[in-house]
């Protein structure tokens, strides 16, 4: 029985980390080609690596490329492109990591990072791929926001800021492009238990104990939560989906 993405071909940028990664992994598993894209090179030759010794219909690519870079967007999703024949899917999950500080105290370095790995680069990777997939007849363009786009809590204004400007920028993107069928969908994590949550943390209980009450749902969410809302957004199950924010927060956002 064929997957629900046999025979696309996308584009996972952040594919070296963990919710990039297990989306990668969901999509193969699926039937796509995936291109894995990440600043670190190693994590993206590494998830490459596993998609291959996985198995899949598709192809596997590995850039290990920083898409905050105009020239840089635009060669990678060119290279996808002629390696896949064309374009259909895209996802972008890359984000930085903020250091914790209120307004005043934000260094302007850190807001800097922050506006160009969260919001530049997906702006770069959607200006670069509509045209291809326009091309390819209509496509899907997942971005990464979060459930801090629209609450917040003390000392993330940068992240809150972009991940906010991400629904809107996704929007926008949505309703520019309904005629040429590409949609276009954010999608708001809570919190997930990926190594970019630990590194502001000590230890994984200690995760677990401060921030699972805020998850009426009981527990912290994983990777594959965040992939499998992905793959609904991504597939013709949600062919009548576009220009909205899907959360996926245990909860978090309804109290």
């Amino acid at each position: 029985m064929a997957g629900k993405l046999e025979g696309r071909r996308a584009i996972v940028v952040g594919g070296g980390g963990g919710i990039g990664g297990a989306i990668a992994h969901r999509f193969y598993a699926e039937g796509a080609s995936i291109a894995v894209i990440d600043a670190d090179a190693e994590a993206a030759a590494n998830r490459a690596a596993e998609l291959e010794v996985a198995g899949g219909n598709g192809q596997v690519l590995c850039l290990g490329m920083d898409i905050g870079d105009p020239d840089a967007a635009k060669q990678a999703v060119e290279k996808s492109v002629v390696a896949f024949g064309g374009l259909d899917i895209t996802v972008h999950s890359a984000a930085s990591r903020d250091p914790t500080a209120v307004t005043e105290h934000t260094e302007i370095d850190n807001w800097n990072e922050a506006l160009r790995v969260n919001l530049t680069s997906m702006f770069l990777l959607c200006k670069y791929a509509i045209p291809h997939l326009r091309d390819a007849g209509g496509g899907v363009i997942i971005n990464i926001a979060s459930q801090l786009g629209s609450v917040v809590t003390p000392g993330r204004p940068a992240y809150h800021a972009t991940k906010g400007a991400v629904i809107q920028l996704t929007k926008a993107i949505a309703i520019e492009n309904t005629e040429h069928n590409i949609r276009a969908v954010t999608v708001s994590p809570g919190a997930i238990e990926t190594g970019r949550l630990l590194a502001r943390h000590n230890t994984i209980e200690e995760i677990r104990e401060k921030l699972t009450p805020g998850h009426p749902i009981g527990r912290l969410g994983q990777p594959d939560d965040i992939a499998g809302a992905a793959l609904f957004v991504a597939s013709d199950d949600a062919a009548f989906m576009t220009g909205t924010d899907l959360i996926v927060d245990g909860g978090y956002t309804a109290v």
